[in-house]
């Protein structure tokens, strides 16, 4: 009873704080806790202690949910040290408001992936986190979540990014589960559950069977700089049918993959300014398809444009998690959503990956099908 109570009290609070952070949105500070928060995600994922020093208060304490408390030393021997692996760590919500001057209070719900004594879990938590701007600079000074109930969670709210995510309806995908559409023998070269594409030519293989509903998680790396290549979802069979070498599907959904180079070559090339595509994970309709794209858009108002930049240059490997259900796609880029669009037509049709001009590689390809 005791912890229903704290756990309602706890949800309270985060729903007035909630509101308080609307007011405050236009603030400048939030941004720029927000990204200091950013920082420190991306250095605990990274199990990267030498990053993460220096975004901790020296007063540090860190209540997790089961009711242990670090301190900055503590939690710092805990990442990296190999017994907990934040394996993923997505910022479902957040806000920021500010009690003074020096003290911002960041409040909000986030989905997690912990590996811990040879075991995983994933869960969400609803969490307030207090930052003291210290010498000009926020840094993280506590920490409290709390976990909810898995009954209470919608089916897909905690998507599983693990490395062999098989036992929960995963299947991954490798050279059997997808054909050749209209490259050469040498184009895509598979070893194991990892496959390598030399860019030439121009075009895709398809998966053997096409898909209505379902989650993709894969990771992908450009070889050269500016590289470009993507992922196609629900292309129909005659957008693939008698596809000659050099040529892209004539419809589907585009789930772009370019290196950050490509905006810089592009300009180079063209002398225009490179404002009509991101190299974050644009999403976006092809041919005959059609999709009603979220916000942020493109000029044109065709390509849903990423919230945040969470793309890694070449040649360090990045993460997808697609979720296509009901004709609506949402895109996470290395745990965190940022792009996505709904009213998809048509909405069933075949998984492709693409070949375009560069070699791109992909790997731990695993597809979860949906009612």
């Amino acid at each position: 009873m005791r912890d229903r109570f704290q756990f309602r009290l706890f949800t309270v609070i985060c729903g007035l704080l909630l509101g308080a952070a609307e007011a405050a949105a236009a603030d400048p500070r939030v941004a720029e806790v927000l990204a200091a928060d950013d920082a420190r995600i991306a250095a605990m994922t990274a199990g990267d202690r030498q990053a993460l020093a220096p975004l901790l208060s020296a007063d540090l304490r860190y209540s997790h949910s089961n009711g242990l408390v670090d301190t900055r030393d503590s939690l710092l021997a805990l990442i990296g040290g190999g017994k907990t692996r934040y394996v993923a760590y997505r910022p479902a919500e957040r806000g920021v408001t500010f009690p003074s001057a020096t003290v911002a209070v960041e409040h909000g719900r986030a989905e997690l992936v912990i590996e811990k004594d040879g075991g995983q879990f994933e869960a969400t938590f609803l969490f307030l986190a207090v930052w003291r701007l210290e010498d000009g600079n926020w840094r993280f000074l506590q920490w409290q979540s709390a976990r909810l109930p898995a009954a209470g969670l919608p089916p897909g709210t905690v998507q599983n990014l693990s490395r062999e995510p098989t036992e929960q309806g995963w299947q991954q995908l490798g050279a059997d589960d997808f054909e050749n559409v209209n490259g050469e023998p040498g184009t895509w070269t598979w070893t194991g559950g990892q496959v390598h594409c030399t860019g030439k030519p121009i075009g895709v293989i398809r998966s053997r069977q096409p898909l209505t509903n379902f989650e993709l998680s894969l990771e992908w790396r450009h070889l050269s700089a500016g590289g470009n290549s993507g992922v196609f979802l629900w292309a129909p069979p005659e957008a693939l049918a008698d596809l000659p070498p050099g040529k892209l599907p004539r419809g589907g959904i585009e789930v772009q993959v370019l290196d950050h180079g490509y905006t810089q070559q592009y300009e180079k090339r063209s002398g225009k300014k490179a404002d009509w595509f991101t190299t974050d994970g644009d999403v976006f309709p092809v041919g005959t398809s059609n999709m009603k794209p979220f916000p942020p858009v493109s000029p044109n108002g065709q390509r849903s444009f990423p919230s945040a930049r969470h793309s890694r240059g070449t040649p360090a490997w990045n993460h997808y998690y697609v979720r296509a259900v009901n004709g609506e796609v949402r895109l996470w880029v290395n745990g965190h959503e940022v792009s996505g669009g709904s009213d998809c037509t048509p909405s069933t049709g075949y998984l492709c990956l693409e070949s375009e001009g560069a070699p791109v590689e992909f790997r731990k390809i695993f597809l979860r099908k949906l009612p």
